[in-house]
């Protein structure tokens, strides 16, 4: 969450991050879906805050789910140079699942 909040030009602090997911989970299935991820953001015109969430959530989201998952999130990881097993990936959003 953090990292895609940066890739469209803000900064959070790992207690924001936390807090935010714990709000955004709607269903609590421990995953930010992409309409979560949309309410989270404030400010800025509408269609373009919107475009730029999808751009930033797509980068996560590699599979077609909707949302996040622990293999798409090692993958993303990756490419920005976070070493991550699926096991730890998973820890990660299930830290956020409550």
């Amino acid at each position: 969450l953090q990292q895609c909040v940066e890739a469209i030009g803000s900064k959070m602090s790992n207690e924001e991050a936390e807090v935010a997911v714990e709000l955004l989970d709607s269903d609590g299935d421990g995953l930010v879906g992409l309409d979560d991820f949309v309410r989270f953001v404030e400010g800025g015109k509408e269609e373009e805050k919107v475009n730029d969430l999808r751009e930033a959530f797509k980068m996560y989201e590699m599979e077609g789910f909707g949302c996040i998952t622990p293999k798409s999130l090692k993958r993303m990881l990756g490419r920005l140079g976070e070493f991550r097993s699926v096991d730890e990936c998973q820890a990660m959003i299930a830290k956020f699942d409550i």
